[in-house]
């Protein structure tokens, strides 16, 4: 499998949109289901954004929590230097 990458633009800047707001649901009872409202243009924060929806297994949603909460815990500490991996 290829490396992921962050998308970003032509100057080699890291494309980022605003998260304005998700809902989580139960999917079948199997899976959950994240959708997660952004502003693809500063224009979109006033009137609602998008909605992309996404499907995750429980294992994924354990360790999406948890590298999320890693990474929130580290920007609220006094800097130590690099990110936690």
């Amino acid at each position: 499998m290829s490396e992921l990458k962050f998308e970003t633009d032509e100057n080699g800047i890291v494309v980022t949109k605003p998260v304005m707001g998700w809902i989580i649901a139960p999917a079948a009872g199997i899976a959950v289901v994240l959708g997660i409202r952004y502003a693809e243009t500063e224009e979109e924060i006033g009137t609602g954004g998008r909605q992309i929806q996404f499907v995750l297994m429980p294992q994924q949603c354990l360790e999406l929590a948890e590298v999320l909460t890693k990474q929130a815990k580290h920007l609220l500490q006094p800097h130590t230097g690099t990110p936690p991996m």
